[in-house]
């Protein structure tokens, strides 16, 4: 993609970062740039532009805070879509089976599957007796090429034999659960407050450590009443917004 560059007033006050940033920003905007439009690489950019790396990298970096590109680590910047609404917090469908209703693109990174001992906050919230075990996952998700939560879960071993070995890898962990062991989730409370990332959280969701995140808390329960999942997610919300419908 070639942008024709208009020229920037270097006698301006304005520095060469800020217009730069201005001058995307308009044709984000405007729609001239589209979503999930590839952006030039920075040295692309200096070239047509005039103007440094550094004069580049400080405007993208602007754009990314304000959620109108985002960034793959080797592929580059692309241009974001506008604040969605994102409904998974109030319904049981899963975040695969609702992004997928909405015909977004999800991928599932899986950092961490494992067999063992559940933690003593696990066993109090799967109303587990001491000594049980869990099939424990860690997970990277990705909307639309965008990451966005960093979620980790534990689940009883008792009622998905063998799901550490399963293969999750991009796929719904709901759809697992229940195709191959009978557990359909039917109800799920849920728990959101706000936390800044740690060191490794911000590394694996590509965000600085001053961007806040949201924390979901949810526990999961199958038609039997028994709790089948807990999970603690990350989420970014610089693009998106959590939807929650409520009635009487």
């Amino acid at each position: 993609m070639t942008l024709s560059p208009p020229a920037l007033d270097r006698q301006s006050s304005a520095p060469l970062w800020a217009q730069f940033r201005d001058v995307l920003r308009e044709r984000i905007l405007s729609g001239t740039l589209a979503v999930g439009a590839k952006l030039p690489t920075e040295a692309e950019f200096g070239d047509q532009f005039g103007i440094s790396r550094i004069v580049v990298r400080e405007a993208l970096a602007d754009l990314v805070r304000a959620g109108l590109i985002y960034k793959i680590r080797g592929q580059g910047a692309f241009v974001a879509a506008r604040e969605r609404d994102e409904d998974f917090v109030s319904t049981v469908l899963g975040f695969s089976d609702e992004m997928a209703r909405k015909g977004r693109t999800v991928r599932t990174q899986v950092l961490r599957q494992e067999l063992r001992d559940a933690t003593p906050e696990e066993a109090r919230a799967l109303a587990l007796p001491p000594g049980s075990q869990v099939v424990g996952l860690r997970r990277l998700r990705s909307v639309d090429g965008e990451l966005q939560l960093l979620v980790a879960t534990a689940i009883p071993a008792e009622l998905a034999p063998g799901l550490h070995r399963a293969k999750l890898e991009n796929r719904s962990l709901y759809d697992v659960l229940r195709r191959q062991y009978g557990q359909r989730i039917v109800k799920a409370e849920r728990w959101i407050d706000a936390v800044l990332p740690d060191a490794e959280t911000a590394r694996l969701l590509q965000v600085e450590g001053s961007e806040p995140l949201l924390r979901i808390e949810s526990l999961a329960y199958n038609a039997s009443g028994k709790p089948v999942e807990h999970y603690r997610a990350l989420h970014r919300c610089q693009s998106s917004r959590l939807h929650l419908q409520t009635t009487t």
